[in-house]
This record gives C-alpha cells, sequence and structure tokens, in this order.
C-alpha cells in the first residue's frame, strides 16, 4: 500500500520520481544514486528531501527530522555499521554525504568504489536505497560506474521559490559495448500516455531540519580540519633536513620570519634563505602556517 495523496503537495515532476524509485524497490531490487552538482549547489539538502518524499510515500506521514539525520553519514566507517547492522530493515532510505571524504588521503576513492560496488552485488536482497553526493560523476571509477542505478545533476536552485531544478536520468550499462548509456525518466500516465521527465522541480526542506542537518556537518567538518591538520603536523620530521635548514625552521618556530633577518642571523645571503625556504617545503614541511601566524 502506498499513500500518493501524502506527496501531493510536491511538484508533480517529483512526485513521478519518487514513484519511479519506489516501484524498483518493491520489484526487489535496490537504489544507488549519486547526486552532483557544485559546491553549494544544494546537494545534501536534495537528497534530505528524497528520503522524506519516499518514507510519505510509502508510510503516509511525514518522517521526524531526527530519523532523517539518523540516516545521514559522513563518515565510510559509519556507513558500513549501518549497513552491517544485523537490525537492519528492508527498503530503508539513506545519504552517504560528502561519500569518501572523510578517509583523508589518497586511498579515499579506492574505498568508496569498493563499497559502493559492494553494496550494488551483495544488497540487492534489502532492497536499500542509497543517495550518495559527489562533486562529479568522474570521482567514482568506470567500473562503479556501471552498477548505479539513477543519477541526479542539480541544475540550479531558485532562491525565489525555494527550490533546486534537478536533472534525473536513468543509467543503462550495455554489457556487450562495455558502455553506459543516460536516458530520462519515463513513466506512463493514467491515459496511457508516455511522460518523458526531463527536469525536476525539488523543495527546499525545512528551515528547522536544515539547521540540525548543518549542526551535524559543521561537527564532521571541525573533526575532518583536525584530522588534516594532525595529518600534515605528522609530515614534520619524515624527510631528513640539513643542518642549516633545521635552524630555519627553528627561527620561523621562534616567530622569525624575515628572510633578510634569517640570513644576518645564520651568517648566509638572503637569497640562500630564499631557495632554502623552497626546499624545506619540498620535503613536506608546512612553513606557510609560521608565515601567516607572523602576518597576522
Amino acid at each position: 500500500m502506498v499513500y500518493p495523496e501524502a506527496i501531493e503537495h510536491y511538484p508533480k515532476s517529483f512526485q513521478l520520481f519518487i514513484k519511479a524509485i519506489h516501484r524498483r524497490i518493491e520489484s526487489g531490487k535496490n537504489a544507488l544514486i549519486p547526486i552532483v552538482g557544485q559546491t553549494g549547489s544544494g546537494k545534501s539538502l536534495l537528497a534530505l528531501q528524497c528520503m522524506r518524499g519516499l518514507y510519505m510515500y510509502r508510510f503516509g506521514k511525514s518522517p521526524t527530522d531526527e530519523r532523517i539525520i539518523a540516516h545521514t553519514v559522513f563518515k565510510a566507517k559509519d556507513f558500513m555499521e549501518k549497513m552491517n547492522n544485523p537490525k537492519l530493515k528492508k527498503k530503508e532510505v539513506w545519504c552517504w554525504d560528502e561519500a569518501g571524504v572523510d578517509v583523508g588521503h589518497k586511498d579515499h576513492a579506492s574505498i568508496k568504489n569498493r563499497i559502493i560496488g559492494w553494496l550494488a552485488q551483495t544488497f540487492r536482497n534489502l532492497q536499500q536505497i542509497v543517495f550518495f553526493t559527489v562533486p562529479s560523476i568522474s570521482f567514482l571509477d568506470a567500473s562503479v560506474r556501471k552498477l548505479l542505478h539513477y543519477y541526479i545533476e542539480v541544475v540550479k536552485v531558485s532562491k525565489k521559490r525555494q527550490c533546486a531544478i534537478a536533472k534525473p536520468l536513468e543509467m543503462q550499462y550495455n554489457i556487450r559495448q562495455d558502455k553506459i548509456y543516460y536516458h530520462n525518466l519515463r513513466t506512463k500516465m493514467k491515459n496511457g500516455n508516455t511522460l518523458v521527465l526531463k527536469f525536476m522541480g525539488v523543495p527546499k526542506i525545512s528551515d528547522e531540519l536544515e539547521s540540525k542537518y548543518e549542526t551535524i556537518k559543521n561537527e564532521f567538518t571541525v573533526d575532518l580540519n583536525k584530522l588534516i591538520q594532525e595529518k600534515l603536523e605528522k609530515i614534520d620530521g619524515n624527510n631528513p633536513l640539513t643542518e642549516r635548514q633545521k635552524k630555519i625552521l627553528a627561527l620561523l618556530k621562534k616567530g622569525i620570519t624575515s628572510q633578510t633577518q634569517i640570513a644576518k642571523i645564520i651568517g648566509t645571503h638572503q637569497k640562500t634563505i630564499h631557495n632554502n625556504f623552497r626546499w624545506i617545503k619540498g620535503k613536506g614541511y608546512n612553513i606557510d602556517k609560521y608565515l601567516e601566524n607572523h602576518k597576522k
């Protein structure tokens, strides 16, 4: 049983999208859906509204903000914990926001791709719906793109209408030609005609939900920034410095940042200090933070 009247307040285009995803899940499949767009384009907020709409269509009532937030994750580790929970129910809807960013090193793409591939190949019986936000589809390698089912691209945000305009596409992988094809979503109307869904309007989520989302997003961002800082600080000492470079670094840490002054203290030319700044950076030492602190 479904509740189409529960989503009647949404734009018709968005209603059709919700119904298309629901039909796929009811046929015993899962749905992996990347939401693509530039930074600040509203990818995450669009995902939350999709989660809300699907819940309302299925249950006939709006989910609590807390439920939506509980189904939104930022870290690969947290996402996998949710998926491996023995109490995980069928037909749940998730948002993996900024998928893979938290891993914080060059292997993040590989980890992210393996997780998505694993979901596509093993979680069909649980009929999970996963929206994950990425700046570009190119952030996913070719092998993973073949396993995706839909694609949403944020085209623009209309502040006047308080909604995002997005292009939803169905992805089809042709095994014989080894190519991915993107198709406009099509749905049959009651009169027998086929409607092609080229764009859809997705209303802005409530201010309350947006505020709760921003709170957990900020917590993630703060933790991520601390992790990045720790990694940068650990770089210091990984590559050996010459005795002169050690003296230069020690002076920078004391707040002496003038190349001329450092040259005078060490007893060399300013150009030599300039070159050593460049060599120290090349060895992985973040000396810019000392220079910036001096400017402040």
